[in-house]
């Protein structure tokens, strides 16, 4: 598979380049559409695109070049993970039995990024129903990586990564429970946050599990992610009142100065060896702009939150789902879409589902077991003073697509979704916020992703340290 990779003009802009562009007259809303849409057949051939419709795109554009509006997305177009309802479009999940599914109405975030002048025409692909991490779909085809296409993008939500990646659209929205957005961002060379949950409305999404899904925000830059944030929340796009925001001493001799950022050792250990390269180049760069790093221990917060998380996500699952179809008046039952899954890989974690549904008192442990875990997570950070953690979005970079198994990492075949999230699948357990931005690329030309988590709620501190972090990396 050849396929162009040069990234001009509109395709490369960004969500406020868009817009100055769009506003100041030097492109229209059909110019712009038309270019992005050129980047189309590059997107569907690497396996992006479940649906799309660009005639609807270049309608929605020649109305706005009749009537210009104000808002904060007009005119941007951004793609949707086929787990979110939009109105009129079939909410998939990648699986064929929800080919039919169409939506009546959007889901409550897309509703809100609707309201701020988004074009929503483009359902992207995912690993099927969001259960895996490689987007090597059964159903629809697989995501293959925009550098190297015989590679996995990652999962769950490999297609909006790719159409990002791509030029096909500045930004996506993706969800999922634990790194849907981060580890394919990682994998791809985009920036991909997860917020605190609950942090932003959750209706109108196919689930997997209600007390760990959120939707995030995927983009080119720290800066649309924010300004995406801000909407998705229901806030002001300049901020909202009374954010707690990084603090940074402006006296100091570098742009970090002041602020400790935490390292944690469990997290450093057996990393493929371009990423263990990228990931000492960027601590040395957060040192030369004065941070302070110091090492922060969060194994017994790991430890207690890992089996708890995965109890909870298999025990909601079913439930989460049937109650989704029956609000959405599906035709669908529960056994019809157990009977359509396509991916060996999926079919074995439904059955893991279909007995964990029952498995009510090991459900409420391990809802203690993780509020425990939540805690101790938040001790660790507090007692070394640190404003986030920095770590490697993932220990490997892509691997061939098919390895839904394992994959090898420093000559041994390890477990595929365990090793590919064992960094950022923490954040996913414990519901608190984490942004993975690009940190640089190994020998062989790979995107390595950097992640910097938080405490629960601080979200707007994660940002503006990542927005830091990316124009320091990016000025190397």
């Amino acid at each position: 598979m050849t396929l162009s990779t040069d990234l001009s003009g509109p395709s490369s802009w960004d969500i406020r380049t868009t817009r100055e562009e769009l506003a100041a007259g030097r492109i229209s809303h059909v110019e712009h559409v038309d270019a992005l849409l050129e980047r189309l057949p590059v997107a569907e051939a690497l396996g992006a695109v479940i649906s799309v419709d660009a005639d609807l795109a270049r309608a929605l554009a020649h109305a706005l070049d009749r009537r210009e509006t104000d808002g904060p997305l007009t005119g941007v177009p951004l793609a949707v993970k086929d787990v979110l309802d939009v109105a009129g479009f079939p909410t998939t999940g990648g699986t064929r039995a929800l080919g039919d599914h169409v939506a009546g109405r959007d889901a409550s975030a897309v509703d809100r990024l609707r309201a701020a002048g988004a074009i929503l025409v483009l359902k992207t692909n995912l690993h099927e129903l969001s259960l895996g991490v490689t987007s090597n779909n059964g159903a629809f085809g697989p995501v293959h990586h925009p550098v190297d296409p015989l590679l996995a993008a990652g999962g769950s939500s490999g297609g909006s990564a790719v159409a990002v990646a791509v030029g096909l659209v500045p930004a996506a929205v993706a969800a999922g429970p634990a790194g849907s957005a981060r580890l394919p961002a990682a994998l791809c060379g985009i920036v991909g946050f997860r917020p605190t949950l609950g942090r932003y409305p959750s209706s109108g999404v196919l689930p997997l599990a209600h007390s760990r899904d959120t939707v995030g925000p995927m983009a080119r830059t720290v800066d649309d992610v924010v300004l995406l944030d801000a909407l998705l929340a229901g806030e002001h796009p300049h901020g909202a009142p009374g954010a707690r925001r990084l603090e940074v001493d402006d006296e100091g001799p570098g742009p970090l100065h002041g602020v400790r950022l935490g390292v944690p050792e469990l997290f450093l250990r057996d990393l493929e060896p371009g990423v263990d390269a990228v990931f000492g180049a960027v601590l040395r760069a957060l040192e030369a702009a004065g941070a302070e790093l110091v090492e922060v221990d969060v194994r017994p917060a790991r430890e207690l939150a890992a089996p708890a998380g995965m109890t909870i996500a298999l025990h909601e699952f079913l439930p989460d789902l049937e109650s989704y179809l029956a609000a959405g008046a599906g035709r669908r039952s529960l056994a019809e879409i157990r009977d359509g899954i396509a991916g060996p890989d999926v079919r074995r974690i439904w059955q893991l589902a279909e007995v964990f549904r029952a498995a009510d008192d090991e459900y409420r442990a391990a809802q203690e077991e993780r509020a425990m875990a939540r805690r101790l997570y938040s001790a660790a950070l507090a007692a070394q003073g640190v404003t986030a953690l920095v770590q490697p979005t993932a220990p490997l970079t892509a691997r061939p697509l098919g390895e839904d198994e394992t994959v090898e990492l420093n000559g041994r075949r390890v477990p595929t979704y365990e090793t590919f999230t064992r960094h950022c699948d923490l954040a996913g357990f414990l519901g608190t916020p984490g942004v993975s931005i690009p940190a640089g690329h190994t020998a062989e030309g790979l995107p390595v992703g950097l992640e910097l988590g938080g405490g629960p709620g601080s979200d707007a501190v994660v940002l503006d340290l990542a927005r830091t972090v990316e124009a320091l990396l990016r000025d190397r």
